[in-house]
Formats: C-alpha cells, sequence, structure tokens
C-alpha cells in the first residue's frame, strides 16, 4: 500500500545548558491511508515529540538529525515536511494538510477569542468558506463530538468550557478542515467513556470517509487496542517494537511492551474473578459493607450555583448536586463514577466543606470527633480540614511553582499551626515524603523539574502530611501513564493500610475503580443512581445508566479482531 507518510531515520535533540538531550533517536515508520498507527509509551518516551516534528511544532532549540527524513505524500504532492522553512510553507502543513488534537487544550485556545470564531477562522483560511458556511460546518462538529446547544457553545470562550468540553472541541477544530493526516495527542485522556467512545467512533468515521490517516499518540493500550490498526511502541526515544495491533497486545515481544500491557486495569479480569479472589477488596460483600462502621454520611445532599442574574435581580440557579445520600465506612475506598458535569468533584469538595449546600446534611464521625459539616465555624472547618484533605486531578496546576518541596509539603502543617517549630515541620515532611516514596534529596527543588508521576506523590504527600483520616481523591490518576499510575495506585493502597485512611475515589476510568475501590455509587446529572459494593455493582448493574457506563469503557483486546 501506498504511504501517506513515510518517516526515516527522524532523530529530534534538544539543546540545553547541561548539552544536548536526546528525545527521538532515529526512528522510521509509515503510514498509510485510512490507517491509524498507536503511538504508545510511558512520559518521556519522545511519543509527543514525534508527533510536533510533523508540523515543525517543537521550540526552536531543537534540530533534527543529518539524516531524518518527513515525506507526506498526497495525490497532487508530494512535501518534504523539514525543509519547508517560511510560514507560508508550514502554513500549507499545518491545518491543512495535516492537523493535531492537543492534549491540553486549554493552552491551545486563544482565550479571548470565542471557540467559534477559532474554528471559522481556520476553515475561512484554508477552506476558503464564507464566515457562514464556516459557522454551520463548525456547530455541526460541535454537535458531532457531543456538545449540547452547540450553537450558543459556538459564541462562548475557552474558560466557559469544562476541561473534557474543551478537548471535544479541539477534536471538532482539527477534524473540521479534513486534514490528509491527523496527529492525536493523548485527544481522549480528559473524556467520559461514553463520550470517548463517541469521538473514537466519530474519527474512525472519518477516516474511512476521507482516507485520512492518523498518528494516535497515547498511553492507554486499551484505547489502542480498539482503534488503530498498527502499533509502534516507544521507550526512551527509541521504538523497539512495532507490527500489527493484535501481533502486539496479544503476542509482545519486547519486556517493555509486556511491562505496559501488565500495567493495565483490567475490567474483564476483575468481573469474572472468582469469588473471594481479590483480598485487596475486602467489602464485595453486602455481609462485610453491612457491618463497616460509617465515617462519612451524607443526606439529601444539594448543591446550587448561581450561574447569572436578570434584569429584575432574581437569581439564575444550577443544580449541580441534586438529593445525594451515601454512607462511606471507614477504612474503605469508596468510588464515586459518572461523567464530566455529573456532579462528582461538587460532591467531593462539598463533603471537605469547599461549597455551601443548598439543603441536606453531611455528617463526619470518628472515634474522638463529630463534625456536622454545615454548622461548622472557621475555627472548627480550619479543625476538620486536618482530618480531610483533597488530592487534585492536575498535580502540575496543584503545586506552586516558585516554592520548594519541602515548602510545598510544609505548608499545611505551617497554616494549621501543627507543628511548633522549622525541626518539627522538617521532621514530618521528611516523614511523609519517605512513605510517599519520595527521595529526600528532592526536596530542596522545585515542581518543574519533576515528572507527572512524581508531582502526583508530591502532592498526595501535602496532602498526608497533617495526619487526616479521610482524603478525597478527585480524579488523581488520570493524566498519569499506566505504568505510573499503577505506581500511584500501589501507593495509595500501601498508605491506606498504614495510615488507617478513608478514600473517597472519584473516576471515570471505571477499570480503576472497579480494581482499587470497595463500594461504588454512579452519578448522573447530580444524581446517585446506583449503589452498590464493586463486584455486586459490576457483575450486575441494575440501571441503564450504569449498563451504558460499562459497555463504553475501552477494554484491552483478547482475542484476534
Amino acid at each position: 500500500m501506498t504511504s501517506l507518510l513515510s518517516v526515516r531515520d527522524l532523530s529530534v535533540k534538544f539543546s540545553t545548558l547541561e548539552g544536548d538531550i536526546t528525545a527521538v533517536d532515529n526512528i522510521s515508520f509509515d503510514v498509510a491511508p485510512g490507517e491509524v498507527l498507536g503511538l504508545v509509551g510511558e512520559s518521556g518516551s519522545g511519543k509527543s515529540v514525534t508527533g510536533r516534528s510533523l508540523m515543525q511544532l517543537n521550540p526552536h532549540y531543537a534540530h533534527y538529525g543529518e539524516n531524518s527524513s518527513m515525506i507526506l505524500k498526497t495525490d497532487e504532492e508530494e512535501v518534504d515536511i523539514l525543509s519547508l522553512r517560511k510560514a507560508k510553507e508550514l502554513r500549507k502543513v499545518r491545518g491543512d494538510l495535516v492537523s493535531m488534537i492537543f492534549q491540553e487544550p486549554i493552552a491551545s485556545f486563544a482565550p479571548a477569542i470565542t471557540i467559534g470564531k477559532q474554528m471559522a477562522e481556520q476553515l475561512m483560511l484554508h477552506r476558503k468558506m464564507s464566515f457562514k458556511e464556516a459557522r454551520e460546518l463548525s456547530v455541526d462538529m460541535l454537535d458531532r463530538v457531543g456538545i449540547i446547544d452547540p450553537s450558543r457553545r459556538f459564541d462562548q470562550y475557552a474558560f466557559e468550557f469544562s476541561g473534557g468540553m474543551r478537548q471535544r472541541a479541539m477534536i471538532a477544530m482539527a477534524l473540521s478542515t479534513k486534514p490528509k493526516l491527523l496527529i492525536a495527542d493523548e485527544p481522549t485522556t480528559a473524556l467520559d467513556v461514553t463520550i470517548q467512545a463517541q469521538v473514537l467512533e466519530l474519527m474512525q468515521e472519518l477516516i474511512h470517509d476521507f482516507g485520512m490517516g492518523m498518528i494516535f499518540v497515547t498511553h492507554d493500550l486499551a484505547v489502542i487496542s480498539q482503534i488503530a490498526d498498527r502499533v509502534a511502541v516507544m521507550q526512551n526515544g527509541k521504538i523497539v517494537e512495532q507490527g500489527t495491533v493484535d501481533d502486539i497486545i496479544l503476542h509482545p515481544q519486547h519486556n517493555y511492551t509486556q511491562r505496559l500491557l501488565d500495567a493495565v486495569p483490567k475490567l474483564d479480569d476483575f468481573i469474572n474473578q472468582e469469588d473471594g479472589a481479590k483480598d485487596t477488596v475486602p467489602a464485595t460483600s453486602k455481609e462485610l459493607a453491612d457491618k463497616a462502621e460509617t465515617l462519612i454520611s451524607v443526606r439529601n445532599l444539594s448543591v446550587q450555583f448561581e450561574i447569572s442574574k436578570s434584569f429584575l435581580g432574581k437569581k439564575n440557579l444550577l443544580t449541580a448536586v441534586n438529593d445525594v445520600s451515601i454512607d462511606i465506612p471507614k477504612g474503605s475506598f469508596f468510588g464515586l463514577v459518572g461523567e464530566s458535569g455529573s456532579g462528582k468533584s461538587t460532591t467531593g469538595r462539598t463533603i471537605l466543606g469547599a461549597y455551601n449546600m443548598a439543603q441536606g446534611e453531611i455528617i463526619y464521625k470518628d472515634d474522638d470527633a463529630h463534625y456536622e459539616i454545615a454548622a461548622l465555624d472557621r475555627h472548627d472547618l480550619k479543625n476538620f480540614r486536618k482530618r480531610a484533605q483533597l488530592i487534585f486531578q492536575d498535580p502540575y496546576a496543584a503545586l506552586s511553582p516558585r516554592m520548594t518541596v519541602r515548602d510545598i509539603i510544609a505548608e499545611p502543617l505551617e497554616v494549621m499551626g501543627i507543628t511548633k517549630n522549622r525541626k518539627e515541620t522538617d521532621e514530618r515532611v521528611r516523614e511523609i515524603a519517605a512513605k510517599c516514596k519520595l527521595n529526600l534529596e528532592h526536596l530542596r527543588r522545585f515542581p518543574h523539574a519533576f515528572s507527572g508521576g512524581q508531582r502526583q506523590r508530591i502532592a498526595i504527600a501535602r496532602a498526608l502530611v497533617c495526619g487526616p483520616k479521610f482524603v478525597v481523591a478527585d480524579e488523581a490518576v488520570a493524566a498519569l501513564d499506566v505504568s505510573i499510575q499503577a505506581e500511584i495506585l500501589e501507593l495509595l493502597k500501601s498508605l491506606q493500610k498504614e495510615l488507617g485512611l478513608t478514600f473517597l475515589f472519584i473516576s471515570h476510568d471505571l477499570a480503576v475503580v472497579a480494581n482499587l475501590c470497595d463500594h461504588v455509587a454512579v452519578m448522573e446529572k447530580g444524581k446517585i443512581v446506583e449503589s452498590a459494593p464493586t463486584l455486586d455493582l459490576f457483575r450486575n448493574p441494575q440501571k441503564d445508566y450504569t449498563k451504558s457506563l460499562l459497555a463504553a469503557a475501552p477494554t484491552l483486546r483478547t482475542h484476534h479482531a
């Protein structure tokens, strides 16, 4: 088959004060029209640098090997990408022949220009459409990627979109010009399983309809097993293995590939296990769950946000959480799942006292403490926060770039007055850093010096340093590679046992929840639609919404397609 893209001996180095760093080391691959090449590997393996090289989007201090070659072949022309220098030449490739879906859409949209105007602008430039035609196509694409009320959303700004919606808008923008080659860099990481399934189906439709080639960059091997035709596995800048998706997924030859596959949490294995085989989930039977002592009791919780006021001053309210009741047993991993906008994060943060409740009650009851969250004054809330903490989804945004790791971890101790002097503070910091598997010499460094997994360990240490009994983990592993994700999950399990912690684990990743949590509650549109011990819920879901989530969850192939 004729290649749409031919990459030969691609090497990319970055010049730094410490010398050259090799990001991509002499790799070669091809992509045919209508084919999806999955590019997989951990953070730092060179996947994203490879994708950005195809549009010459690497920073100015990047330079390419003398023998490097990237040739894009269409029916009309053959483009030597590395020979392009002028802005006009590059513009022909960027957005016209090649489009890219970036991993961080908030950094890719201009904050002062509406989403719709940015989408229409590229269609007017590359497809010579009128604004009216560009708007109609843009609205249609927003609708096709699952954005509700796309005509209204067309005129909104990026900050008015949720993270998942921004990612969908980025996908719609990249696909609207119908490029010859699409580079998708972690395009579904922030998406719920149902939206992810819709987006993957849309991509496959367009690839089939327009003969588009695609490079799908991801660490999610379950997604790769469903969408890719061929797979290239990258480690330390090199391609260590490549072949058909069946060959790589079912018969990996390289030990690194096997290690990545072993790290993927497998939903089918959990559901089909023999009863009693999983000793890490003690509360999968109703008998054990009923005996557990309740730490957090939530009754008839509703949370509302003011979204606007009318001309006469009447408030327009959005009900984010609607009549939610749950009991979180002491010492458990309690899973809260659902799509973006279902109210999961709002529920978790309201339990911590971060949001006011419109109605209902939240009771925290431990052996030596009793708190009614709605009635807490500032002093009591400060005391409660020593017992209840939050691990944020994004370790990059959660850590101050101007503070050392030591100061980041120590800050809660100092703010809450838990330690009396610097010596005592340092002792607590070093103790929790060691428990979180952080190297003590790293305490003097700043967050930018660390990988995503290391930053998440820092965020966990910060949350646990004041000795809480209850922790809300809000999508705490969503952005991590599968192998790093597995390490963090094992860390959370060990910390739970060692420190006697109780977790509310918020996630849209059903496989992770299945393999970690004792009990799961499913949220839809602000309400709990189903709640049960984990094995009971995953084996025998009662509600159609839960069944649809399970059906949409990507799973690794276990046989030839």
